[in-house]
């Protein structure tokens, strides 16, 4: 299950982003806000012109497992060309950040077997919660796309929010642009 990990998400949507965003209405989404995520430890707002495909999940605790669980996804551009993808993906995991860097990339080497992660850089997010800024580019060809995640651990979950397009289609700025604002903490204990 592995090999569906972290990049398939963003890499699906990428290629199906003009037929989502043309079926998705805008209340179809039973959320508030469709642009916020918030869970008992973290905390994301989209940017104004970005599309939530599908409903945000709100996952607890006992449902997250050791393969990464999609909880929410946005599309900004509407064509196949100019379309970014952002996600957030968890999964159990309560040791550290090394650990969750190694738990990552190997993900994205099973999904494809010539990711290049490079430019790992350890960085803080708004709030000053440790986090990772990872570089990965997947795929060849027509099929080539750059990958740019934060991830970070909450004591009891992996996270990854990730920004992502066909090759070309975003450069670290803007990626850094497009995740802005996140804020998390330590997964609260008296939380399921």
């Amino acid at each position: 299950m592995k090999k569906q990990l972290l990049a398939i998400g963003a890499l699906a949507m990428a290629l199906a982003v003009p037929l989502i965003v043309a079926a998705q209405d805008e209340e179809s989404t039973p959320n508030p806000d469709p642009l916020d995520y918030n869970d008992p430890a973290m905390h994301y707002s989209a940017p104004p012109d970005a599309k939530l495909v599908g409903n945000m999940a709100q996952v607890t605790l006992d449902q997250l497992g050791d393969d990464p669980t999609t909880i929410a996804t946005w599309v900004v551009g509407a064509g196949h060309s100019d379309a970014k993808v952002i996600s957030i993906m968890m999964e159990s995991y309560t040791g550290d950040l090394d650990g969750w860097d190694s738990t990552y990339e190997n993900a994205l080497r099973e999904q494809d077997s010539s990711a290049d992660i490079k430019n790992k850089e350890h960085v803080q997010l708004q709030n000053g919660m440790p986090a990772l800024f990872v570089e990965a580019t997947l795929g060849s060809g027509f099929t080539t796309h750059k990958v740019f995640a934060y991830i970070w651990i909450d004591s009891q979950r992996g996270v990854v929010l990730s920004a992502s397009a066909p090759l070309g289609g975003i450069d670290e700025d803007q990626a850094k642009e497009l995740l802005a604002g996140a804020t998390a903490v330590r997964y609260p204990t008296n939380q399921p």
